[in-house]
């Protein structure tokens, strides 16, 4: 907000940042801007997060980000390479690892001498000043947006999928307590399934598995017997 007035968005123009408010300010007034930090900080959770995990794939498979969206409940990434699903449980667990490491994320402005010396990702060449984010041993990406001091604040990183997009692969995942809310609702409703079959809540994939096959049976056995039944209808009106 500044003053108390809701800022909608913000956009560059000639090297200042220009704030679109909800209402008007006074021309010339000095104003007190004060961050929105329950939204912030989720924000800067999930970017972090999203950094390790590009790090790392770039690292193991040579894969590109070429997109990020931030949504409300999960974030999605889009990779130039081909990822296999079954390498994400292997990939969320060194991701956790750098967050259990608690290391410190680093920003900062190279000189036009050290920038062409940094190998950092970017989506595109860029010309000086360029901002740089690293996390020591995981990433170093050139990038304009907010970030944790360091990796312990993001918590707790999910990988929830990864599914075949425009020759690539898009990953979709959440991170810090948006991860925790997402894991709660889903235990919510394995705890509801759990108590539907009464089973323990470890074990109700097996439990859904056998009410499938149970209800498979059933319906085999169904037709059998309409089938009968038909006959029997039939050859009554014949007789």
């Amino acid at each position: 907000t500044l003053n108390g007035v809701r800022v909608r968005t913000t956009r560059e123009r000639d090297g200042a940042v220009i704030h679109l408010c909800e209402a008007p300010l006074e021309v010339g007034a000095e104003v007190t801007g004060v961050i929105d930090y329950d939204l912030r900080f989720p924000r800067m959770q999930q970017h972090s997060g999203e950094h390790i995990v590009s790090g790392i794939l770039n690292r193991r498979y040579g894969c590109h980000n070429t997109g990020f969206h931030m949504g409300a409940d999960v974030i999605t990434i889009d990779f130039d390479g081909v990822i296999p699903p079954q390498v994400l449980p292997e990939i969320e667990a060194e991701a956790n690892g750098a967050v259990w490491k608690n290391l410190p994320v680093g920003c900062w402005y190279p000189s036009p001498e050290e920038l062409p010396t940094i190998p950092y990702r970017t989506k595109k060449a860029l010309a000086w000043p360029v901002r740089i984010v690293e996390i020591p041993g995981y990433d170093c990406c050139a990038c304009c947006g907010t970030h944790v001091a360091a990796t312990g604040e993001i918590g707790l990183i999910k990988l929830l999928s990864a599914v075949s997009f425009r020759g690539g692969t898009r990953i979709e995942m959440a991170c810090g307590s948006q991860a925790l809310a997402l894991l709660n609702a889903a235990f919510d409703q394995n705890r509801q399934v759990s108590q539907a079959f009464s089973a323990k809540i470890t074990e109700t994939g097996e439990a859904a598995r056998r009410m499938n096959e149970l209800l498979s049976a059933q319906k085999y056995r169904m037709a059998g017997l309409e089938k009968r039944i038909f006959a029997g209808i039939a050859e009554s009106y014949v007789n």
